[in-house]
């Protein structure tokens, strides 16, 4: 294939040339003038810059339509790196959604079973509520039918503590008579079926 063509540049000469120059266009504004030292200096940095010898190699090898499509190219190429900067930044923060949208499921699935087990635990607090609460009304309506109306005067009268104390817990005793013989009776019955499915 051809050689390329290899042109040696000193960016920091080209460049304090082109300081020196608005240094001396500034000054020429301000009416002092620009010696021939300094001019003479960036004639001496222009041509050790090879800065020059780019632009010529450029103006004479370039076609008009190489020029239009390297000054297409330039913007072009600068908008597709931003383009995909943005890209990758939108990927990245994708990513880390992605993770925060599973992060609120597995919250939402936790507070979900907590709630859950929340209602369990007030439910069965209301129901052992509302069982003592039943077991206490019928024993109080069973002693104030087994007091005699004498009795149910004197308590009436205020005089009457003792006997529907004594009442009470004769009531409580029966209660809790009656509660053990009915889970016994009920563990024979699961005996009996046991008993019956094996034969």
């Amino acid at each position: 294939g051809a050689r390329p063509f290899v042109i040696p540049l000193s960016a920091r000469d080209a460049l304090s040339v082109k300081m020196l120059y608005s240094s001396r266009g500034s000054s020429n504004e301000d009416g002092g003038g620009g010696g021939s030292g300094s001019f003479d200096t960036q004639t001496s940095l222009w041509k050790r810059s090879n800065f020059g010898t780019l632009e010529h190699f450029l103006s004479k090898t370039l076609t008009a339509s190489s020029k239009v499509k390297t000054k297409l190219l330039n913007p072009i190429g600068v908008s597709e790196g931003i383009l995909i900067d943005c890209q990758n930044e939108i990927e990245q923060r994708q990513t880390e959604l992605e993770v925060d949208v599973m992060t609120l499921r597995l919250l939402t699935s936790q507070t979900d079973a907590w709630e859950k087990e929340q209602a369990e635990v007030i439910e069965k607090c209301q129901s052992d509520v509302r069982d003592a609460i039943i077991n206490r009304s019928e024993m109080a309506s069973k002693v104030l039918h087994e007091l005699s109306v004498f009795d149910q005067w004197k308590m009436g009268m205020g005089m009457g503590g003792d006997t529907f104390d004594r009442a009470w817990e004769s009531a409580g005793r029966r209660g809790r008579s009656t509660r053990t013989t009915s889970k016994a009776q009920d563990g024979n019955s699961d005996e009996n079926t046991l008993g019956n499915e094996m034969l």
